[in-house]
């Protein structure tokens, strides 16, 4: 057989070989922690009355000043939370005016649709902390449900 007809064969097990190793990357690499169970309106409206969860609002306070939040949220913009979240206790708390969360409170994290909220749930379980659910349908879907707003103070 001349070199030009091995190339196909040197090419699939080549890919055989590669098909191998991506699969045993694949497995190496999937072990990562299950995502805790996300939250719907109903839930978190009851967790919210009874002060059971942090809320936390990654969007840009323009988003909050034109189109409100939620009751008991708390804000900070998704771009600063990786950074924020590991600051000391008393630093935080300066910064954002609420106490930074303990790494095993529950904490429900939202935005507009979702999006972002996925984004700051997994900046945050990468940061250490575990009960970190993400609100789906995030500030849209608590419009459409009906519920309460209200719209932040202006920064002095």
């Amino acid at each position: 057989m001349n070199r030009l007809a091995r190339i196909p064969l040197l090419i699939q097990s080549q890919v055989k070989c590669m098909n191998k190793i991506s699969l045993q990357s694949a497995y190496r690499f999937s072990s990562l922690p299950p995502l805790p169970k996300d939250i719907d309106f109903t839930e978190l409206k009851e967790e919210l009355d009874k002060d059971a969860v942090k809320l936390i609002d990654v969007r840009l306070p323009k988003e909050l000043r034109e189109a409100g939040m939620i009751p008991k949220s708390k804000n900070i913009i998704l771009q600063m939370l990786g950074v924020s979240i590991l600051l000391p206790d008393e630093v935080f708390a300066d910064k954002y005016g609420f106490e930074k969360p303990n790494v095993d409170e529950p904490i429900v994290v939202m935005c507009l649709a979702g999006i972002r909220a996925r984004t700051a749930q997994l900046a945050m379980m990468g940061a250490g902390y575990k009960n970190v659910r993400v609100y789906v349908g995030s500030y849209e879907d608590w419009l459409e449900n009906g519920g309460p707003v209200v719209y932040p103070e202006a920064r002095k």
